[in-house]
């Protein structure tokens, strides 16, 4: 049996430490970063070397602008 993850990695302290955590612990890590706009696109790029690095074969970024609230909508 194959032993999977899904680690949401900003590339920060504590997503990091959560990774290495993970890496001999499973086959398989898929890294997820969520892009909601942030003003540096540094931490995005920082995570994307991050996790390349450490071996991470998949790392998805998501665009969540989407989702981000319109200040001129009520609600």
């Amino acid at each position: 049996m194959i032993r999977k993850a899904v680690i949401v990695f900003s590339g920060g302290q504590d997503s990091t430490t959560c990774l290495i955590h993970a890496l001999p612990m499973y086959d398989e890590i898929l890294c997820i970063t969520f892009d909601y706009g942030q003003r540096h696109r540094a931490e995005i790029e920082v995570a994307q070397q991050l996790s390349k690095q450490l071996g991470v074969k998949i790392h998805k970024v998501l665009d969540t602008s989407p989702c981000k609230r319109d200040e001129n909508i009520s609600g």
